[in-house]
C-alpha cells in the first residue's frame, strides 16, 4: 500500500544571511493546506495562421506557500525573515537566498534553491471564530534539486552509474 500519509513530514529552510544554520518547520496549521505547491507551467503554445501549434519552452518559478499556526517558534522565525525582506523608509530591504528541504514521511525529499519570500502576515490576525488565523507565507524558487521518493532516488543513482558502464 503507497502511504500519503503527512504526518512525520517536515521542512527545513536555510537563507544566506538571516538563518545559515537553517530552521526547520514543524507546526503547521490544520485550517488550511500545510504545504501547497502551486502547478508549474512549463512550456507554452501559439497557434499559428495555418491552424497548426507552435510549441516553446519558458521559464517556470516554482511557487510555494506554508501554513503556519501562529505564534509559534516557526511563526516568528519567518516573520523575521519576512521582515528583513521588507523595506521601509527607516531600513533597506535584504535579499536572502532561500533553499527548503522538504522531507516527507515515506523518506521522499525535495530540495528548493534559488529562492525567496514573497510574503506574509507581518501581525496576526484574528477570524469571527475566536482564534488567531493561520499564518500563510509564500515562497518562489528557481531550482528544483530533488527527487520525490527514496525509490526514484535510487534508480536515479542505478541509472547514472549504468550510463557510465555503457559509455
Amino acid at each position: 500500500m503507497i502511504d500519503i500519509s503527512s504526518a512525520g513530514s517536515g521542512i527545513t529552510i536555510f537563507t544566506l544571511s538571516s538563518f545559515p544554520m537553517g530552521f526547520r518547520l514543524t507546526s503547521f496549521a490544520d485550517d488550511t493546506d500545510s504545504l501547497n505547491v502551486e502547478a508549474t507551467e512549463v512550456s507554452g503554445f501559439e497557434k499559428l495562421y495555418d491552424g497548426n501549434i507552435f510549441t516553446f519552452d519558458k521559464t517556470s518559478p516554482i511557487m510555494l506557500s506554508v501554513g503556519i499556526i501562529p505564534n509559534t517558534e516557526d511563526d516568528i522565525n519567518l516573520k523575521i525573515l519576512l521582515q528583513k525582506r521588507k523595506s521601509n523608509t527607516s531600513n533597506i530591504s535584504l535579499a536572502d537566498a532561500v533553499t527548503m528541504v522538504i522531507g516527507y514521511s515515506d523518506g521522499g525529499r525535495n530540495v528548493l534553491s534559488k529562492g525567496a519570500i514573497l510574503g506574509g502576515a507581518i501581525a496576526d490576525s484574528l477570524s469571527p471564530t475566536g482564534r488567531k488565523k493561520t499564518n500563510e507565507y509564500h515562497f518562489v524558487f528557481g531550482s528544483f534539486d530533488g527527487f520525490q521518493s527514496m525509490k526514484q532516488g535510487i534508480s536515479t543513482v542505478v541509472r547514472a552509474g549504468l550510463s557510465v558502464l555503457g559509455s
